[in-house]
């Protein structure tokens, strides 16, 4: 019985993976993103793209409340640190993965000349 099909199968999960992290990484344009509340001039509230000068509200939609604040330079700064983390996640789900598919091929390569 052979587990080459489903072991390849498996490796190709971390290889793909690792190519989505390193694709959100990549992609990151560098503008922080308010995933919260920006309160604006008056009453007008807002969520996206962030100005210099701004204040990002990191409000919990779950339960309702206010979790802190971040400026401009602060929300750059937390979202810069999480590119870096996604390359690194992403190069080693990678590793992991083509590591794997190569093993494997190489095994399955070594039985047939068997």
């Amino acid at each position: 019985m052979s587990f080459r099909g489903p072991l390849l199968g498996l490796f190709v999960v971390p290889v793909v993976g690792g190519l989505y992290f390193l694709g959100q990484a990549a992609t990151a344009d560098g503008t922080p993103q308010c995933d919260g509340i920006i309160e604006e001039y008056g009453d007008a509230e807002r969520s996206g793209p962030m100005k210099p000068g701004e204040t990002c509200n990191l409000y919990d939609f779950t339960d309702g409340r206010s979790s802190g604040t971040r400026t401009y330079e602060q929300q750059k700064k937390a979202q810069d640190e999480e590119a870096v983390d996604d390359y690194w996640a992403g190069g080693w789900w990678l590793a992991y993965g083509v590591t794997g598919l190569a093993v494997v091929a190489h095994r399955g390569r070594e039985r047939r000349r068997s």
